[in-house]
């Protein structure tokens, strides 16, 4: 009977084989941090932390999302409160024109009022990133331009006649709403609309204004008023009705900015939470997906020195074999 080495190196090659190939995963895992390598280690726990990822990723892109809104909702409320802090500017230049020890200046704060008219517009105007803030849906020039042919491409736009030196105010965007998706739940109005903070048609709250200028620019003949020329009793006491119109207008103003920050908070409050939720999906998906890194390391101090054992010993299988004993 013929004996061959090779008889003896076959099972001997088997097991060098899966301790290699074992000593290879292992490797693999350390580098990767990744207990899971294929769909073939652990089928379920693999399909669990896919599952967990998903819910992260999605609660991650409702997070950006709302980050970015609550931006958005910030510089408005910042807007809307300058807003109102210039008709609060504009009814206290009506109260000092009623004042009758007043000398010589009742068109000059009519020219001051019209000139914080134009702040107030400019600040209308304002967008975020490009996008008007208080023009509803209406929110890019391009919007503005198509609907409104030959005026401004902006949703408010001051127009003076040079002549009469009488303005108005117009609005061109709309008074819709828009809202995000806060969560997979709910939703969420991200904007102050035009009536809100101006009134009936976006512009109402500037009529008093523009009552008061008049008053105080043209004398009762619609002539423009002298430089020392002063309010009659009639005139005062319209400006003093007019300006407590603007009053409770501001008012107005200020509640609706009140609730437009209490969504902001409804927004930051939940983008807390998913935030808490995302921490806690990371942390449960740690523990089905990632490695035991101490275990793992141990391990593998185990493998090199049964592999380097076993590389030795299959060095020596040809010496010793029965071919030394015929």
């Amino acid at each position: 009977m013929r004996i061959s080495s090779k008889m003896g190196y076959a099972s001997f090659n088997n097991n060098l084989a899966r301790l290699q190939e074992q000593n290879y995963f292992d490797t693999l895992r350390k580098s990767t941090g990744k207990d899971i390598q294929s769909i073939a280690d652990a089928p379920t726990r693999l399909m669990d932390s896919k599952k967990l990822i998903a819910q992260k990723n999605m609660k991650e892109n409702y997070i950006f999302h709302n980050e970015y809104a609550i931006n958005e909702m910030r510089a408005g409320e910042d807007v809307a409160r300058a807003i109102a802090d210039d008709f609060q500017k504009i009814r206290e230049l009506s109260i000092t024109s009623t004042n009758v020890s007043i000398d010589g200046t009742v068109s000059a704060l009519a020219v001051y009022i019209k000139g914080i008219v134009t702040d107030i517009v400019r600040n209308a105007n304002t967008d975020f990133n490009g996008k008007y803030m208080f023009s509803g849906t209406m929110t890019t020039p391009n919007s503005i331009t198509n609907a409104n042919p030959g005026m401004t491409n902006m949703p408010y736009e001051f127009i003076e006649d040079p002549d009469t030196k009488m303005f108005q105010v117009v609005f061109k965007g709309n008074n819709d709403v828009r809202t995000i998706n806060k969560d997979s739940h709910s939703n969420e109005v991200i904007n102050m609309t035009s009536e809100q903070i101006f009134g009936a048609g976006g512009v109402d709250y500037f009529s008093p204004v523009i009552e008061i200028y008049n008053t105080l620019m043209f004398n009762q003949d619609g002539e423009i008023r002298d430089p020392y020329d002063t309010l009659t009793r009639e005139e005062i006491q319209r400006v003093a009705d007019l300006q407590a119109i603007i009053a409770l207008n501001i008012e107005k103003i200020d509640n609706e900015t009140a609730m437009f920050a209490s969504r902001k908070e409804r927004i930051e409050a939940v983008n807390l939470q998913m935030t808490e939720e995302v921490v806690r999906l990371k942390e449960v998906n740690s523990l089905k997906e990632d490695v035991d890194m101490p275990k793992l390391l141990t391990q593998l101090a185990q493998e090199e020195n049964a592999l380097q054992y076993s590389l030795s010993a299959g060095s020596r299988i040809h010496i010793y074999s029965l071919f030394k004993y015929i």
